[in-house]
């Protein structure tokens, strides 16, 4: 078994822990579990909008990986999907 470090907002670990604790799913076994399916599937997938989006901070981040993405499967290097 292999240890990632991955940082994140504190409000982020704070909100995951807790809907992690309140489903009863650890959060290694929630990160080993999109993991998995990001092996199998070769795919990112989450919602990107005006809803979800709650600063700009947010919104650069956002744009800048849909740009990768984008330049990535141009390229045909990768299948990311966003």
């Amino acid at each position: 078994m292999a240890t990632i470090t991955a940082r994140v907002d504190d409000a982020v670990k704070v909100d995951l822990y807790a809907i992690a604790k309140e489903i009863g799913i650890p959060v290694s076994s929630l990160f080993n579990a999109w993991a998995k399916d990001l092996i199998r599937t070769k795919k990112v997938s989450f919602a990107v909008d005006d809803e979800t989006l709650e600063d700009e901070e947010m919104y650069a981040n956002a744009y800048a990986i849909k740009k990768r993405a984008e330049q990535s499967i141009a390229s045909w290097r990768s299948s990311l999907v966003i």
